[in-house]
């Protein structure tokens, strides 16, 4: 899922919380995730000091179409590159990592080695 955010919000995190808004696809999104249903009775009223998750359900809030949930080991380098480049632009870090394998593989049209990914994204670092 595509995340955005202030990067002013996101300097004030860092600075409260020692952690960046970048950082939150994978904790919100993640497979561990929880998500409870809103039948939209509660809007407006205080939320209870403890909720009943008996009926939640586990992974992302909304699915993101066309998108498939990876693991994958990438360069620390690389992750620490494309982490600053999300600090700069507001944009989510794995969202930039997709945008750049995205224009290099419509480019090439065919499938992409694990190799291919590495220098890529060393490409792409290098020329932020």
């Amino acid at each position: 899922m595509d995340s955005e955010f202030d990067p002013k919000k996101d300097a004030a995190n860092l600075a409260k919380h020692g952690i960046s808004l970048s950082e939150g696809d994978g904790v919100l999104f993640g497979p561990l995730a929880l998500t409870i249903e809103d039948d939209g009775r509660r809007r407006g009223k205080p939320m209870k000091p403890e909720y009943d998750f008996s009926r939640g359900k586990r992974g992302a809030v909304l699915p993101a179409r066309g998108k498939t949930r990876i693991t994958i080991y990438l360069d620390d380098a690389i992750v620490e590159r494309f982490k600053a480049e999300s600090q700069r632009t507001g944009k989510g870090y794995q969202t930039l990592i997709n945008e750049a394998l995205t224009q290099q593989t419509s480019a090439t049209e065919r499938p992409v080695t694990a190799a291919e990914v590495r220098r890529i994204l060393r490409e792409e670092l290098a020329a932020g």
